[in-house]
C-alpha cells in the first residue's frame, strides 16, 4: 500500500542533527527538548526565519499535555523583515534561558516552536 509522502515542516537545510531530534505532531507541528529548542531558534533567527511564539508540552500517555508557559512576539507595523528576525530570536531566547529551571521542574517537556518566512508570513496576511 502506497503512503502519501509528508513533506518535511521543517525548512530545506534545517540541520539534521535537530531534524532528527524533533518531536513532530500528526499536524506537522514541531517541538524539541528545552535546550535543543535553543539551538533551533538560533538557527530560525540566523537563517531568516521569525520565531512567532513557543509553547511548552509533555508527554503524558501518548499524548502531549500543554503547559501554561506560552511566548509570543509580533511584527510592529514598519518593522524591517530582517529586524523583527532578529528581535523575535532575541526575545524567543531570553525567555527561553529565562524559564528552562521552570520547565525541568515540570519533566520531560518539549517546546513547541512557530516560526515563518517573510514570503509565509506575507501570505498569511492576505
Amino acid at each position: 500500500m502506497n503512503e502519501p509522502v509528508r513533506r518535511s515542516p521543517l525548512p530545506a537545510g534545517f540541520p539534521n542533527e535537530l531534524a532528527s531530534a524533533a518531536y513532530v505532531a500528526p499536524n506537522n507541528e514541531v517541538a524539541w527538548r528545552p535546550s535543543q529548542t535553543i539551538q533551533a531558534v538560533e538557527w530560525f533567527g540566523i537563517h531568516g526565519y521569525a520565531v512567532l511564539g513557543t509553547e511548552v508540552f509533555l508527554p503524558k500517555q501518548g499524548s502531549l499535555q500543554s503547559l501554561p508557559y506560552f511566548q509570543h512576539v509580533e511584527r510592529t507595523r514598519a518593522e524591517e523583515w530582517g529586524l523583527f528576525v532578529a528581535r523575535a530570536a532575541a526575545k524567543t531566547l531570553a525567555y527561553l534561558k529565562t524559564c528552562l529551571p521552570m520547565f525541568s521542574e515540570e519533566g520531560d517537556v518539549y517546546v513547541n516552536v512557530t516560526w515563518v518566512s517573510e514570503e509565509e508570513l506575507r501570505n498569511l496576511k492576505v
